[in-house]
């Protein structure tokens, strides 16, 4: 194919706007044909190509818009969910702080009766100690009391060379005992 500045100098003839015409238009039937055939190329091509590949833009346009609204949903959902469960972690150690300082209480009040309880123990048992000591204590003195009685009715029974009678035991005895009492305090 020639150009067209190889034409203009082949020719040699003036180039004409009629020639330029006839150059690019050569037969007015042929670009009607062509003219026809690209019309209907493009519609073929709109409706082939463009109609569904628009159609399968709008669908994936629309899944993503949709895809995105779920994922808006589900994130305030689960924003919602995690605020909701750090308020109920934050009740529960509250409530649980609660109940350490309630056990914490109740065993101080606990201990508190144990001591007081085995204190009162104690002082039962020193009470009843001291009552058995007193009574051995007394126990003693009349066994020490008895027994210096018989050594003293059988001194008595020496000395005399007499058997002593019942009146003059009780004298004796009440004379002996009132002198240990006052040698003894």
């Amino acid at each position: 194919m020639r150009s067209l500045f190889t034409l203009i100098l082949v020719d040699s003839q003036p180039f004409t706007p009629e020639d330029f015409l006839k150059k690019l238009f050569p037969n007015f039937w042929s670009f009607l044909i062509n003219l026809i055939a690209l019309i209907i190329l493009f519609i073929l091509v709109y409706w082939i190509a463009y109609k569904p590949l628009k159609k399968y833009i709008q669908a994936r346009k629309d899944y993503v818009e949709h895809n995105i609204r779920d994922s808006e949903r589900a994130k305030a959902i689960n924003e919602k969910k995690v605020a909701e469960g750090d308020k109920i972690i934050s009740d529960a150690k509250g409530e649980a702080n609660n109940i350490i300082l309630k056990a914490k209480s109740d065993a101080t009040v606990s201990a508190e009766g144990i001591v007081n309880s085995a204190k009162a123990e104690a002082q039962e048992r020193q009470k009843a100690a001291d009552e058995a000591i007193k009574q051995a204590e007394a126990k003693s003195k009349k066994a020490i009391h008895d027994e210096i009685v018989n050594v003293a009715m059988d001194a008595s029974k020496a000395v005399l060379g007499r058997e002593v009678t019942s009146k003059d035991n009780a004298k004796l005895i009440d004379d002996f005992t009132s002198g240990v009492k006052k040698d003894g305090k």
